[in-house]
């Protein structure tokens, strides 16, 4: 299993940072790799809500399903990766700081199919693109945060 984790210093309240990210279907506006998310579920907080992200992943669209397992209001959506090629669990995790501002982080581990061979690509492909693809995402997650409406 893989872990991946970025982070980034937001200069908004921990209160607008939680709208964006909970604002599934927006989270393409932010989120690098993300093409469309759609709630599959009938619910759109809480654990149980289930979200499909069409996720470009080196150039080809997979539909990434996730259900989220765990949630803290304005603190932790926590998810479990359900696909055939996308496995794993992550969080994003939000922390307020003096001063108006959120430190957001962002982590996965992914489990890599295909037995060892699969841990070894990962480590050597999959986990630095995601990383980038993380860090751009939190760059612009940032811009969209820092530049909403109060």
């Amino acid at each position: 299993m893989a872990r991946i984790e970025e982070h980034v210093r937001i200069e908004a309240p921990v209160e607008r940072v939680w709208a964006v990210l909970v604002d599934w279907e927006g989270q393409a506006r932010w989120m690098q790799d993300a093409r469309s998310v759609v709630v599959r579920s009938p619910r759109r907080e809480g654990p149980g809500v289930v979200i499909r992200c069409a996720t470009d992943l080196f150039g080809f669209v997979v539909d990434d399903d996730m259900e989220v397992t765990e949630w803290v209001e304005q603190r932790i959506v926590g998810v479990r990766h359900l696909g055939m090629l996308i496995r794993g669990v992550g969080a994003f995790e939000l922390e307020p700081l003096p001063g108006d501002a959120t430190r957001f982080t962002w982590w996965e581990e992914v489990e890599a199919p295909f037995g060892t061979l699969g841990d070894t690509l990962a480590g050597l492909v999959v986990v630095p693109y995601v990383a980038r693809v993380f860090r751009r995402s939190l760059a612009a997650l940032k811009r969209v945060c820092e530049t909403a409406p109060a």
